[in-house]
């Protein structure tokens, strides 16, 4: 089956690579030929430290990188949409791709809130458009949550399902409403954590080993915050707020220090510094 990504940034080239080693005929594409080169090299990475994991594994089939979605999505039995959580842009990739993917195809976006019914609709196959919330990096995380839009269809649904499990991952199954479970239950832990900073409760590094020694988590909320990146933070809260109200209000010091271009990770500055 042809598994078509689009998008080649960290998310989708990561779902590109789990899709390739699980046996997949993968392509990805990109809205320009200027970011071909950058999907490229991200891909080549995964291989890279998949090959030094395991040495004697048999070389998967290249992945092809495109910038003509209308024809690559032609022949595809699954497209995952992994551009940036940003609704305008998600429902431009699906009014393009509905019209020009097969009959069957299962038409899944990678998005941690985002409303599926409104891709559904952009899409003009809604029964056909599902959420496939993947989480970085996607070759070590297990989890997928997989949205349902009222519109959804059982076949499109157990496709997804069935997907989803072919890459090794675990799946959960979950209504389409703001944020899911897993970004709604984080993001309040995100923003209490920077509300506890902002008031000098406990220092960064304390509070985050708080939360990893007294609760058991893998990673502290500020340095999960860092790698979510603090602009999507940001963004992901203030939707939430809409839709839930001020348990979801953004801290002041979050807004200034992503108006100060701190933005975790990504930028080099956040919570923490990093190389």
């Amino acid at each position: 089956m042809r598994v078509v990504v689009v998008g080649g940034g960290i998310m989708g080239s990561g779902i590109a690579h789990v899709a390739r080693t699980a046996g997949f005929d993968v392509a990805i594409v990109e809205s320009e030929a200027r970011f071909v080169d950058a999907a490229r090299e991200r891909v080549e990475r995964y291989a890279r430290r998949a090959r030094e994991q395991s040495p004697d594994a048999a070389e998967p089939a290249p992945i092809e990188i495109v910038t003509d979605l209308a024809g690559a999505v032609s022949g595809a039995g699954v497209v995952v949409e992994a551009v940036p959580e940003d609704l305008a842009l998600k429902r431009a990739v699906f009014a393009a791709a509905g019209p020009a993917a097969g009959d069957g195809a299962v038409l899944a976006s990678n998005t941690s809130g985002l409303p599926i019914e409104v891709l559904g609709a952009a899409s003009g196959r809604p029964g056909q458009v599902v959420g496939t919330h993947f989480f970085n990096p996607v070759p070590l995380m297990t989890l997928v949550e997989v949205v349902r839009s009222p519109l959804t269809s059982d076949a499109t649904m157990a496709a997804a399902l069935d997907f989803c499990r072919a890459l090794g991952k675990e799946t959960v199954e979950v209504r389409d409403l703001p944020g899911f479970v897993t970004t709604r239950l984080g993001t309040v832990l995100m923003c209490e954590a920077v509300r506890a900073l902002e008031q000098g409760v406990a220092s960064a590094p304390d509070i985050d080993a708080a939360m990893r020694l007294g609760y058991n988590h893998p990673m502290g909320p500020l340095a999960l915050a860092d790698r979510v990146g603090l602009d999507t933070l940001l963004a992901i809260l203030d939707d939430m707020r809409e839709a839930y109200g001020d348990a979801f209000r953004a801290p002041p010091m979050l807004r200034q220090m992503v108006a100060a271009g701190r933005l975790g990770r990504k930028s080099g500055h956040g919570f923490y510094d990093y190389d």
